[in-house]
C-alpha cells in the first residue's frame, strides 16, 4: 500500500474530507486532494507527515515518513471545533494542533477554540470557509475594540465589536454593509464567547 492509498483510507475511515485535513495542515483546501488524487506535491514534507501521524495516530511510515526513536514527538493539544450552520461540508469536532505554535498565539491554550466562518457578512474580512481561532473570554476579562466570536439564539459567528465607554454600550457590526448592525446595545445583552486571534484563510 502506498502513502496515498494509506493518508486516503484513513480519511474514509474517520469520516474526515480532503479540505479539513488540509487545513489540519495549515494548507489551502484543495492541498491533500491533490496529494491524493493527483500526484501533486509528489511526496509530502516530512512536517506535514508528522503532523498526520498525530492527526490519525498512526506509525509516521505509513504515510510515509521516517521514525527516529531518538527523535521526540512534538507536543499537541486537542482544541474544539465549534459547529457552524451553513457550510455546505462536514467540520471535525476536534483538531490536534501543534502546541508550540499555539503559545505563539496566545498564554492561555486551555481556552481555544476553532470557529469556521459561515456566510458573508464579515467580508472581505473574513470569507465564508475561513476559520478563526478564539480565545474564550473569562468572567473577568474586558472587551476591546476588534473581532469576537458572538453566540446568538442557534449559532456562533464573528462579529466586529466598538465600543462607547461614555455609555457603558457596545456597537455588534458586520463588515458587509448588505448585513444589520447592531448598534448602542447594552453590554449585557450580547454573548460574547472569545475574542479573534488567528484567521486562515482558505485561499492560499
Amino acid at each position: 500500500m502506498t502513502a496515498r492509498q494509506a493518508l486516503d483510507d484513513l480519511i474514509r475511515e474517520r469520516e474526515e474530507t480532503y479540505a479539513a485535513v488540509s487545513r489540519l495542515l495549515g494548507r489551502n483546501t484543495a492541498y491533500i486532494q491533490q496529494y491524493i488524487k493527483r500526484g501533486t506535491p509528489a511526496r509530502l514534507d516530512q512536517s506535514d507527515i508528522a503532523q498526520l501521524a498525530l492527526h490519525f495516530d498512526v506509525p509516521a511510515k505509513l504515510l510515509g515518513g521516517k521514525e527516529s526513536p531518538s527523535t521526540p514527538r512534538r507536543s499537541v493539544i486537542t482544541v474544539p471545533v465549534i459547529e457552524a450552520k451553513g457550510l455546505e461540508i462536514a467540520r471535525e469536532r476536534s483538531r490536534i494542533v501543534d502546541e508550540a505554535w499555539l503559545k505563539r498565539l496566545c498564554n492561555r491554550p486551555a481556552g481555544l477554540a476553532i470557529l469556521p466562518i459561515a456566510g458573508e457578512a464579515m467580508q472581505p474580512t473574513l470569507q465564508n470557509g475561513d476559520e478563526v481561532i478564539i480565545q474564550r473570554l473569562r468572567s473577568h476579562d474586558a472587551l476591546q475594540d476588534g473581532l469576537y466570536a458572538v453566540r446568538g439564539s442557534s449559532e456562533t459567528f464573528v462579529r466586529r465589536i466598538a465600543l462607547d465607554p461614555t455609555k457603558n454600550r457596545i456597537s455588534v457590526l458586520t463588515d458587509h454593509p448588505a448585513y444589520p448592525s447592531w448598534n448602542g446595545v447594552q453590554r449585557k445583552a450580547i454573548n460574547v464567547v472569545g475574542r479573534v486571534i488567528w484567521i486562515g484563510s482558505q485561499v492560499s
